[in-house]
């Protein structure tokens, strides 16, 4: 049976609600926030092993991956002592013809992958946390090959048999069900209270602050499958952020990603770099100190992992919608999701305020994973 992660804390374990009439979906949240630092899940029993976060790499998903490895207790090479459980990145690619078939065609077996060896890797891990299509085949060979000294978790719909998997995170906007499916509200990530206080003081932070002007820390993702950026989009968006500026003398902080098109980057610069900061993509990305300090976020929608990352901070969250190249229709409900449950609203250039539970599932799902892991 599939349950939702914000259902209810009580029977998580099972996937079912606890009571008949189900809650809101941010009523976990607003109950857990007097002692949201408690959801780091310390008292439950400590983590052991590696946890391996497997998937094609991308920023998006290593950031779901990581954030829910760290959640459950392991730290990152670089932040452990010799006692931590740490996890490690493993990028896996099917090979030629196998990445071109459906699921229900790809055998389960490490000879499919580009880089098979990778599975043989020691030690070999007590958690796996994949996401997307390309971790789904190494997981599921880990768990074949480990059987109870693994667990295995999936984030995304795997879109086969969901049964093979100890647990499968799915948003709520995906279609995707089955055994072991537990719902997200959005995606999962590394966005932490700690974190963004912490991203308050540093040196960082100390240039995109200004006492005397509001900041919009504003996110800008790009073209992918569903979302052009077409000059359109550009001129619209410039339009609005130049309004801002000039009608509510704010300070714009703008982050873009290695999918943003170059002429916005260089437009960016040439409109606002005198009297604004603009992140030129060198250096370290100042993404939690725009997310720490910001008074307001405005965030291109074609990133479900940065619009709810932008929630987590509890900031007022606006959208700004892209042409879409193709029918998106996961983004469309997820968007509708956020703005019906009063996370978001959309971009149209004037700013408002209005206050939400800043949402994160991580916390939750975490204990739900330790426990699950205690009892294997």
């Amino acid at each position: 049976m599939d349950g939702e992660i914000f259902q209810s804390d009580i029977d998580l374990a099972d996937g079912i609600p606890a009571a008949s009439g189900v809650p809101d979906s941010l009523s976990l949240h607003r109950r857990l926030a007097a002692h949201r630092d408690s959801m780091h899940v310390v008292d439950a029993p400590v983590v052991t092993g590696r946890c391996w976060c497997i998937s094609k790499g991308m920023a998006g998903m290593n950031s779901q991956t990581a954030g829910l490895a760290h959640a459950v207790g392991y730290e990152p090479p670089e932040n452990a002592d010799n006692s931590s459980a740490t996890y490690e990145f493993i990028n896996a690619r099917m090979a030629f013809p196998w990445n071109c078939l459906p699921f229900s065609m790809i055998p389960t077996s490490g000879r499919i992958l580009r880089q098979p060896r990778i599975l043989e890797t020691l030690p070999q891990p007590r958690l796996v946390v994949s996401c997307g299509r390309q971790g789904v085949v190494p997981a599921l060979c880990l768990k074949k090959k480990l059987g109870r000294k693994v667990f295995t978790v999936h984030i995304q719909d795997p879109k086969c048999d969901t049964s093979g998997f100890d647990l499968v995170l799915i948003p709520k906007h995906d279609p995707g069900r089955g055994p072991n499916v537990y719902l997200t509200m959005g995606a999962l990530h590394k966005v932490t209270s700690e974190k963004l206080e912490a991203a308050r003081h540093t040196p960082a932070a100390a240039q995109l602050a200004d006492p005397n002007r509001p900041l919009v820390s504003v996110l800008l993702g790009g073209k992918n499958g569903y979302y052009s950026f077409s000059q359109s989009d550009i001129d619209r968006l410039f339009h609005k952020l130049n309004r801002l500026v000039d009608e509510q003398g704010v300070k714009l902080a703008v982050l873009t990603s290695n999918r943003t098109p170059a002429e916005v980057c260089t437009r960016l610069v040439h409109d606002f770099g005198d009297k604004h900061f603009i992140w030129n993509g060198q250096g370290t990305n100042p993404y939690f100190e725009a997310l720490a300090l910001a008074d307001y976020i405005v965030v291109t929608g074609d990133s479900v992992s940065m619009v709810t990352e932008a929630t987590a901070t509890g900031r007022p969250v606006f959208v700004e919608h892209l042409t879409e190249r193709r029918t998106a229709r996961r983004f469309r409900k997820f968007h509708s999701m956020f703005e019906e449950a009063g996370l978001t609203r959309r971009f149209d250039g004037q700013l408002a305020d209005w206050e939400y539970e800043p949402l994160n599932d991580t916390f939750c799902v975490a204990r739900l994973i330790r426990e699950r892991m205690a009892e294997q």
